[in-house]
């Protein structure tokens, strides 16, 4: 009874919904679509993100109009196909809707930047689970005589376990692989690989598996989070794939900041990490200068805004690995913390754009602390 209901009552906000195909999803995925609706991928558009939003403002305008919007807010295919922004449902509620993610059948690989390329397929989703292959459609399970029913699949899409892309996290790599600007330059940094072999992937990074079942009609004690750890949630979560060695010598110290990730952090435009350090001696704090991480984007030697660029003047983001040096002796009896965080802009960014009255977005995020005695 309680699956007939919700086939029914799913039925009905299909045919009551136009634009927010995403409202769909919730009736069966209520707690990832809860996760969807505060992630960056929701708010992914002009009208949800500031600092995009900012960034756009300042852009150069032409007859192409807004051009962010393939990775933006591809599912507003008016906005895609003729550069026009439109403050609409599309743009608020599902920039980047459920849909749009669960349909893309490859990646094309391209110069300037990737492509998504959707299977056109309605109501047959790609999803990854080990284990699990082939092409699934709605059916129930009877056991018991009868008296315990369970379903298996959805009673409203096909879904598909076959698609390798989202086993090896490569269905991510049409919007975050590189972007390239008129120059050639990338401004991303986002396909910086650090190792072919490495066993990480966007996935298992950035949607790490959490309690709470992923389906209603069929409930498991886990799901692949969809509010996209990173730096808008669950910054901890990315701290547990960074490590640190600590070393001393008679007038400094030496911390190696090893990257267990797939990609450079912090290589977004105005991005910013931050190493922090304090020593407790005595009964006192000790607070030393913080080693920033960041790629300061410049042409002609000068820093100017992304699309300008043609060179970086500086780099000190986080590959492999990293060393930073921090010029004060260790005693014994000391306890050294060190403390990763990371700003979604610096200030130098958000002054450039605009924004520096907003405290939310320059504030610094912990990513990883830890404590070594001496």
């Amino acid at each position: 009874m309680r699956n007939i209901f919700l086939i029914i009552s799913t039925m009905l906000l299909v045919n009551s919904l136009q634009a927010n195909e995403s409202k769909v999803c919730q009736k069966c995925h209520p707690i990832i679509y809860s996760e969807y609706y505060e992630s960056s991928h929701r708010k992914a558009s002009v009208y949800n993100n500031p600092i995009h939003k900012a960034m756009w403002d300042k852009h150069p305008k032409d007859e192409k109009g807004y051009t962010c919007a393939k990775c933006h807010s591809p599912s507003d295919l008016e906005s895609l196909q003729t550069g026009k922004l439109t403050e609409n449902d599309i743009q608020t509620q599902e920039p980047i809707s459920c849909t749009y993610c669960h349909t893309i059948k490859d990646v094309e690989e391209g110069d300037s930047s990737n492509t998504n390329i959707s299977n056109g397929k309605k109501r047959e989703y790609y999803t990854a689970e080990k284990g699990i292959k082939g092409k699934a459609e709605y059916k129930t399970e009877t056991s018991w005589f009868g008296l315990v029913k369970e379903s298996k699949s959805s009673p409203f899409h096909k879904i598909d376990y076959d698609n390798e892309n989202y086993y090896s996290g490569n269905v991510c790599m049409g919007c975050h692989s590189h972007t390239n600007n008129e120059h050639s330059f990338d401004i991303t940094m986002l396909d910086a690989a650090i190792s072919d072999k490495d066993e990480n992937t966007c996935v298992t990074c950035h949607m790490p598996q959490v309690l709470g079942t992923k389906v209603t009609i069929h409930e498991t004690k886990t799901h692949a989070y969809h509010g996209i750890a990173g730096i808008y949630h669950k910054q901890k979560k990315m701290g547990e794939h960074i490590d640190f060695k600590i070393s001393k010598t008679n007038n400094n110290f030496n911390v190696e900041v090893i990257n267990k990730s797939n990609h450079a952090l912090f290589g977004q435009a105005f991005r910013q990490g931050i190493l922090k350090a304090e020593i407790k001696r005595n009964g006192k704090t000790i607070e030393l200068e913080p080693f920033i991480f960041e790629r300061i984007l410049a042409k002609d030697g000068k820093e100017v805004m992304p699309w300008d660029a043609n060179e970086a003047i500086k780099d000190t983001l986080i590959y492999a690995k990293r060393n930073v040096v921090f010029e004060q002796a260790i005693k014994a009896g000391d306890v050294v913390t060190l403390t990763l965080g990371v700003q979604r802009i610096s200030d130098n960014g958000a002054k450039k754009l605009g924004i520096e009255d907003n405290k939310e977005l320059t504030k610094f995020r912990v990513m990883k602390t830890e404590k070594y005695s001496f």
